[in-house]
Order: C-alpha cells, then sequence, then structure tokens
C-alpha cells in the first residue's frame, strides 16, 4: 500500500463473500476480513457496451462468475435499462397502431364516392356482376 496505491486479491474478497456469519465475525475481531469497496460507475459511457451488446451478456450460472457487489450493480443496471426499452417500445408501437388507424379513417373517407350518381351505377354494376355469376354457376352445374 504504498504511495496511497490499495491493493487487492480478488480470490480473497470472494471467497470472504461466502463464508458464514459465524466466521465472518470471527474475521471481523481479527481485522483480517477483507471489504470489497470497490465502486462501479454504471452511467460511465465506457462500459455502454455491456448494456447493450449481446458479446458482453453476463451468465450468473458459469462457473466462473463471481457475484460482488460490483457484479449486481451490473445486474440491476441491465434490467433497468432492458425495462426502458421495453417501456420505449410499446409507446411506440401505440404510436404505430394510433398512426395506422388514423390512416385507415382518412382511406375510408376517400373511397366514400361524393357523387350519389356515381355510387348508384356502382351498385348497379355489382348487382349485375352478381346476377351474371349466378347464372353461370346455375348453367356449369347442369
Amino acid at each position: 500500500e504504498e504511495d496511497g496505491k490499495k491493493h487487492f486479491n480478488y480470490e480473497k474478497i470472494v471467497e470472504q463473500q461466502n463464508l458464514s456469519k459465524k466466521k465472518k465475525k470471527q474475521l471481523m475481531k481479527k481485522q483480517e476480513l477483507l471489504e470489497d469497496d470497490f465502486q462501479m460507475d454504471v452511467a460511465d459511457t465506457r462500459f455502454q457496451a455491456i448494456y447493450t451488446s449481446h458479446l458482453f451478456n453476463v451468465d450468473p450460472s458459469d462457473p466462473s462468475f463471481r457475484k460482488t457487489k460490483a457484479m449486481e450493480k451490473v445486474l440491476e443496471e441491465k434490467a433497468r435499462r432492458r425495462a426502458q426499452e421495453d417501456v420505449a417500445q410499446t409507446e411506440t408501437t401505440g404510436k404505430r397502431k394510433r398512426e395506422t388507424e388514423k390512416q385507415q379513417e382518412v382511406d375510408t373517407a376517400i373511397k366514400k364516392p361524393a357523387n350519389p350518381d356515381l355510387s348508384l351505377l356502382i351498385k348497379s354494376v355489382k348487382s349485375k356482376t352478381k346476377q351474371f355469376q349466378a347464372w353461370k354457376n346455375k348453367k356449369s352445374n347442369r
């Protein structure tokens, strides 16, 4: 611990985190218990890829995974960001749905013929087409 630098032994920290309460108390009395006082800045932009890229996923089921306070912070931050993304995605989906509904309303308004003579002509053509199709089906069934 020269020049104000504090060195640590990661394996000892992890090992002592897994100790029982009784053993921790014993080490506290002897003042041999190492504390994990490492603070990770989860808002640091240099660590952005941990939260966004699939290449840096953290797998807690991996045998080499060690649950430390810093890793818990990272996992919590990742879960929080994922929840925010889900909320934002549902909001954009809702906006798109509303926009398509408005577009459909506009389309139906456009499809309505403004001229009553034109609508009568359309009805006439449709009915004659139905009659012709019925006559054709009747003739083919004989």
